[in-house]
């Protein structure tokens, strides 16, 4: 901002911003240890001038001047701000959400920082319930489990600590609906597989959902357990990339998700040995045929090294694999019609893997 500035005032032309975009980076390599991905030879920025060869350039200069503007507000003040708060300063100028959404992103790239270092966030999407205890910044507490249908995921940067110690799962859920009804029915205080917590974005995770989850995870008291991290997904290419982006991060953001990223997430369900017992039936409700987008997606996927045969995840290849070659998708309610519904089904496999854990 400086150095603009003193361009003005001394009449320099061309002014140029130099900038990284995520879309032309290069192709980060999936490390199996860590679950990061790690990024080889960034590319250089490129710099975006006013006056601009193109109209649409000047406009691209001006939107970043206000953006970078707003920014330098916020943290002068020392004020979080949100991409929604920013977008509502000037309409007319941003056109769309979208464009202040990758503008922001892109700038924390350039920086080589978080998107949170420069006191912008995205407005929390994601909910959780379960037997916690979150210590804010503030001096209040927040108990997990008093909102019976479950609280907006909390801004990590509020939080001073986070309680877990009479946990010893954390259910990721795909889906709002499967979470209410998990939340209903208190599944986090179930005495059969202990307490737990449940967490969903609905869909796709953002940065808000996953750096708690990260939090969670991370939260045991030195010399104890972590606890378990399960994810409960659709059997279907998108359930899948919803296990990727949680467990290995996501393309768009891979210059943060080593501060992001939950490597100890395991797949619970729904897999394909969980529809066997309806493969005669061709009416069944929650059971599929895929799509020719949902083929393409998943072949795109298995060219990706995580799913590669000596990869490490060759038990989600496998099940890919049989998506495709049984040409079906299931839904996570398939569940909720078999003797004990959903809850029941949850039981078994949390307490298979819980025991499975005790005796390695």
């Amino acid at each position: 901002m400086e150095s603009l500035a003193d361009g003005i005032l001394e009449d320099r032309e061309p002014l140029a911003i130099p900038l990284r975009t995520r879309a032309s980076r290069p192709k980060p390599i999936i490390t199996s240890h860590s679950g990061a991905g790690v990024a080889n030879n960034p590319h250089q920025p490129k710099d975006v001038c006013f006056p601009g060869s193109t109209p649409q350039e000047a406009w691209r200069f001006t939107v970043l001047v206000r953006i970078l503007e707003l920014i330098h507000e916020a943290l002068v003040n020392n004020k979080i701000t949100t991409k929604r708060d920013i977008y509502y300063k000037d309409p007319s100028l941003f056109c769309k959400q979208e464009v202040v959404d990758r503008y922001i992103d892109d700038l924390a790239y350039t920086f080589e920082v978080p998107r949170s270092a420069l006191n912008v966030v995205a407005a929390a999407k994601g909910l959780v319930i379960g037997r916690f205890i979150i210590s804010r910044s503030d001096g209040t507490a927040v108990n997990g489990h008093s909102e019976h249908e479950g609280m907006i995921v909390p801004n990590i940067q509020d939080i001073d600590n986070i309680d877990v110690s009479w946990i010893s799962w954390i259910l990721v859920v795909e889906k709002e609906a499967t979470f209410r009804s998990l939340a209903a029915g208190r599944f986090y205080l179930n005495p059969r597989v202990g307490d737990g917590i449940i967490i969903t974005a609905k869909g796709y995770p953002d940065i808000s959902t996953r750096e708690f989850l990260q939090c969670l995870s991370l939260s045991h008291e030195i010399g104890s357990q972590s606890p378990h991290v399960f994810a409960l997904v659709d059997f279907d290419p998108d359930g899948v990339g919803i296990l990727y982006n949680y467990k290995y991060g996501s393309f768009k953001l891979a210059h943060q998700d080593a501060e992001l990223n939950v490597p100890a997430t395991r797949w619970l369900g729904i897999q394909s040995r969980d529809l066997q017992a309806y493969a005669r039936s061709d009416t069944c409700d929650g059971i599929l045929r895929l799509t020719a987008r949902d083929r393409r997606k998943a072949t795109l996927m298995l060219d990706k090294k995580t799913f590669a045969e000596d990869g490490p995840e060759i038990d989600w290849r496998r099940e890919l694999q049989a998506m495709l070659m049984l040409n079906v998708k299931a839904e996570i309610q398939l569940m909720s019609g078999r003797a004990g519904g959903l809850e029941g089904w949850l039981e078994e496999r949390v307490g298979e893997c819980l025991e499975a854990e005790k005796g390695e």
